[in-house]
């Protein structure tokens, strides 16, 4: 399994920001080899994001060829954009999240 996680500022209200990812959320469902993505906002920061897990790194270096995640990094409301990307260890992550290790298996 392969994690990205994604973090950013915005510049237009929390809920503009809300309706937004409401819309563009069905266009990840089409990347393969993604498992899930989870969205993250925490207002008192001001920070927003994803969590993202795929099957393996090659479906996460995919995933960057999209218009979705070239969209991402050239939308001028999303500010700080970092985006980091993780092996997930397998032995530990199989004893503490088992539903999603054999997801991924």
């Amino acid at each position: 399994m392969y994690i990205r996680i994604v973090t950013f500022g915005i510049t237009v209200p929390e809920a503009a920001y809300a309706a937004h990812a409401e819309a563009v959320a069905p266009a990840f469902t089409t990347w393969p080899g993604l498992l899930g993505k989870w969205w993250l906002a925490d207002a008192d920061s001001g920070t927003y994001g994803g969590v993202y897990l795929f099957t393996d790194r090659g479906a996460a270096d995919r995933s960057r060829r999209t218009d979705t995640f070239g969209a991402m990094t050239r939308n001028p409301a999303l500010t700080g954009l970092v985006v980091r990307e993780f092996e997930v260890l397998a032995a530990p992550t199989a004893l503490t999240a088992p539903d999603l290790a054999a997801a991924a298996a």
